[in-house]
């Protein structure tokens, strides 16, 4: 299960990762998913094609009218928990 804006699991689960929110731009057509990135992301070696099938971003906080905890233009964190 994948916990947006937190860096630990439940005491009874275990963590696989944790890393960063993202998602396309909100401008972008297509899919819009929300995704747990690693903090160590690993890459694809380089190649001539073009391969920006889809461009990732930060998920940032925006602080509105009501109250709010979070510091605005935060990225959020998130962690990826599994349960036995």
């Amino acid at each position: 299960m994948m916990l947006p804006a937190r860096t630990v699991c439940y005491s009874d689960w275990k963590t696989e990762y944790s890393g960063y929110l993202m998602a396309e731009a909100n401008k972008h057509n297509g899919r819009n998913e929300y995704v747990c990135v690693d903090y160590a992301p690993e890459t694809i070696a380089a190649s001539n094609a073009s391969e920006d099938a889809a461009l990732l971003y930060f998920v940032q906080t925006v602080c509105g009218s009501l109250p709010w905890s979070y510091i605005n233009g935060l990225e959020l964190t998130c962690v990826v928990c599994t349960k036995y």
